[in-house]
């Protein structure tokens, strides 16, 4: 189970890769480079997926979700993040990483 704390830090894991090609309405994909796999993402996952850079907090990544798509109702967008967050951690997408002074 994947612990979430507000300074919890999200990386995606270094074998993934985001892309998006910007035609039309835009499209968007995040790529395993080791298994040559990919996954079609919509413009939302998308952007939750590049705010897991190794350098934005869990709490900021929920703010900047939250401010972009000006959410009326934080509890949902919060708990459906966190819900998101758990199935990539548990197929291996993103990873916490220390943040210094504190625990993955």
């Amino acid at each position: 189970m994947l612990e979430l704390k507000e300074s919890s830090i999200l990386k995606l894991n270094d074998n993934y890769v985001l892309y998006t090609l910007d035609i039309d309405q835009g499209m968007y994909w995040l790529f395993d480079i080791e298994e040559g796999t990919y996954f079609d993402l919509n413009e939302v996952s998308y952007f939750e997926l590049s705010l897991f850079d190794g350098k934005t907090s869990y709490k900021d990544i929920c703010e900047k979700v939250i401010s972009k798509y000006n959410c009326k109702d934080t509890h949902v967008i919060t708990g459906d993040l966190k819900e998101l967050l758990e199935k990539l951690h548990k197929k291996g997408i993103i990873t916490t990483i220390k943040k210094s002074g504190g625990k993955k």
